[in-house]
């Protein structure tokens, strides 16, 4: 629900240390550079919608089918450029294996391998596996495995990144919370640590040539992030970035004079940006081309540290060379991929690159081996992706990036996706609403968007303004204006766009979300009551209002050590704006049951620490009482992210349920025993559905 954008570690493809910022020879500064994507266009509808008639129809998939994960996870490339190494899982186990490049063999080095995250030794003799409760390290030689560092519970250890300058050495930042201390080590494969540094709140930290801190990110105590140089009288302040706002070291020039930041460009969108130390002087590096979205990584040489590429992950993930080194490969690989996501990790000096190629039609990623020498990419562990069975794209539907323009004029971004085989004008659709409102929908497979599809459902989702990815600006644009107001407008402005150019049939429309998506579902119901046949709402909050006041009463569990007041502060949404207050309570759904006259489906946890559950079986209590048409069900376990796998089944097994009633679709399975007791025990009401 209170979702704030961030870059964390698995984000960035790069280690963190001190080295050489390569003249960039490409033109690539200046936001002049950058041409705005226009809206999509009433021909482009057609012409999607042409094609998509034209396919065959879908089979229909089952949800175990399109909900099932991965055999392989943490697919990493070592530095050389010679192997990969992944984890494959097997039951309630992984196993750890390398795979050969040359040869094209795979072997195991752990049967039963610790669970967490996979990260090569600079040398890529080793590979560390870390999570919460630690670290191992596993000699890539003979397989041998060795406890690194057990995590005081008493104390926040974080691994930061790989140390460069030791060849097998973990970068962790420790806090121990009782003496107020953070410090920063580096741990080596044998267990063996160095303290590099002690002093005020750690989040992140870079190296220089020695191997000793001299760039660290901490937190101010109004949480702002401070970027600070050490020098000969201690730590001196480079750059103070806003809370929650995108500040994230990448690497420096080798005197230690630039450092080189992904963060928000004239407050605008996440770019690669460089800062002079001494002065605080900004270059741009690198934005996006098509002025669009946030730069969400950068991937590095995993030896010398040299800025390679950048990846842009909206409407795909799109990357684009930043040094010289890199032009060839990259326009060799955006060349070979031309319409799909792809995730890059080059090994040394540009040898090899892995590509992770993903996108809406590919439910698990396939893997593939760039060839610097040959400009030649090859498909790896076929045999090994084919664990984890997934479909087939051909079985899928597709999802296209569109972009309209609101009622005020301004661009709308978000996904269309069509059932295979149905002529547009004549299919039920779907409005899926994301959650945050901070957060957002991308061109990745999501399995909800492709069941719907499957069974005969256009879906659109907006990326309305407050989503995430497209920059500051975009983010901030809605203010506090969450009631019927600018948010709601850019959903509905949307729906009626594609209604307008032949996309869905506008007698059978539904609208659906968790948290915030769902929230504005029922903003829907209230406030347009008539346009839509039912809606699904998944851990809604009846009045928003109130969820600012508890946010701002209390740090919320989720929001690590940033007060929920503050960021809501930073979003320019406070509990004291009294008008803007009372226009949410006005427009809210707790204070508008008497309008809803469509069917309403309400999923909620007993033990949500986000939307209180009084107020949603009140709301569900007023409509009951109006005689309104409501169903509720409650786990009284559950949170505000359910967890356990019955839900999901209950989740869409009354979802079928109201597709068929309302839209025409299908009639579903009956129940399963098991989940028809659960239905029974945690159905509160029941009156949303036809006899």
């Amino acid at each position: 629900m209170l979702f704030s954008p961030s870059i964390g570690r698995a984000a960035l493809a790069r280690p963190k240390f001190c080295a050489t910022l390569f003249a960039l020879a490409m033109p690539l500064a200046g936001a002049s550079v950058a041409s705005p994507s226009p809206a999509s266009t009433p021909e482009s509808l057609r012409a999607i919608a042409a094609h998509n008639a034209s396919l065959p129809a879908a089979t229909k998939l089952t949800l175990a089918a399109l909900v099932q994960r991965p055999a392989m996870r943490e697919v990493r490339l070592s530095p050389d450029g010679e192997s990969v190494a992944f984890l494959l899982q097997s039951g309630p186990g992984a196993s750890l294996n390398l795979h050969d490049i040359a040869s094209g063999t795979t072997r195991v080095l752990l049967k039963e391998a610790p669970a967490g995250t996979l990260s090569w030794s600079t040398d890529g003799s080793a590979l560390f596996i870390d999570d919460a409760g630690g670290i191992k390290a596993v000699n890539v030689a003979d397989g041998s495995l060795t406890k690194v560092a057990t995590f005081d519970a008493t104390q926040e250890s974080k691994v930061l990144n790989v140390d460069l300058r030791r060849p097998r050495h973990l970068l962790v930042s420790e806090h121990d919370r009782k003496a107020g201390t953070f410090k920063l080590f580096s741990y080596g494969a044998d267990g063996v640590r160095e303290q590099l540094y002690e002093g005020k709140p750690l989040r992140d930290a870079m190296l220089d040539a020695k191997g000793q801190a001299e760039y660290i990110k901490a937190l101010a105590p109004d949480y702002s992030q401070i970027i600070s140089r050490r020098d000969g009288n201690g730590w001196k302040e480079v750059l103070r970035c806003k809370p929650v706002r995108p500040c994230t070291m990448v690497t420096a020039s080798p005197d230690g004079q630039r450092i080189t930041m992904l963060m928000g460009y004239q407050a605008d969108r996440t770019s690669l940006v460089e800062v002079n130390a001494a002065t605080g002087k900004q270059r741009l590096l690198h934005e996006d081309p098509r002025a669009m979205a946030d730069l969400r990584s950068a991937a590095t040489d995993p030896r010398s540290g040299e800025i390679l590429s950048g990846a842009y992950e909206l409407p795909r993930r799109r990357n684009y060379a930043v040094a010289p080194s890199a032009n060839r490969a990259l326009a060799d690989i955006n060349a070979r991929f031309p319409h799909s996501s792809v995730a890059l990790t080059p090994a040394a000096g540009g040898k090899r690159w892995l590509v992770a190629e993903s996108g809406a039609g590919l439910q698990q990623p396939r893997y593939w081996l760039y060839d610097g020498e040959s400009r030649q990419s090859k498909e790896v562990l076929q045999a090994e992706r084919a664990l984890g069975k997934p479909l087939a794209p051909e079985t899928l539907a597709d999802k296209h990036a569109i972009s309209y323009r609101a009622s005020d004029g301004k661009t709308i971004h978000g996904y269309l996706t069509l059932p295979r085989g149905v002529p547009a004008a004549k299919a039920p659709m779907m409005v899926l609403v994301h959650g945050g409102p901070w957060s957002r929908f991308d061109g990745e497979y999501d399995w909800l968007g492709q069941w719907l599809a499957n069974r005969g459902v256009a879906v659109f989702q907006p990326n309305f303004r407050a989503s995430t990815g497209y920059g500051e600006k975009y983010m901030l644009a809605a203010g506090i204006d969450f009631g019927n107001g600018r948010v709601q407008h850019d959903i509905i402005d949307g729906l009626q766009w594609l209604l307008q150019n032949g996309i869905g049939d506008k007698a059978r429309l539904a609208i659906m979300g968790s948290s915030f998506g769902g929230y504005s579902s029922l903003l829907a119901l209230t406030h347009t009551p008539e346009l839509f046949q039912f809606g699904f709402a998944t851990v809604p909050p009846p009045d928003f209002s109130r969820v600012i006041e508890l946010a701002s009463a209390e740090n919320l569990a989720g929001t690590e050590d940033l007060p929920t007041t503050m960021r809501f502060h930073e979003m320019g949404i406070s509990s004291a704006n009294e008008s803007a207050m009372a226009s949410l309570r006005k427009d809210a759904p707790m204070a508008g049951t008497a309008r809803v006259v469509r069917p309403l489906v309400i999923l909620a946890g007993g033990k949500d620490e986000k939307v209180e559950i009084s107020s949603v079986t009140e709301y569900a209590g007023r409509l009951q009482a109006a005689g309104k048409p409501v169903t509720l069900l409650v786990d009284p376990a559950e949170g505000h992210n359910p967890r356990k796998p019955i839900v999901r089944l209950a989740y869409v097994h009354l979802l079928e349920r109201l597709l068929h009633d309302y839209l025409g679709g299908a009639a579903p399975e009956p129940c399963a025993p098991d989940l028809c007791r659960y239905l029974e025990q945690n159905l509160k009401l029941n009156n949303a559905y036809r006899k």
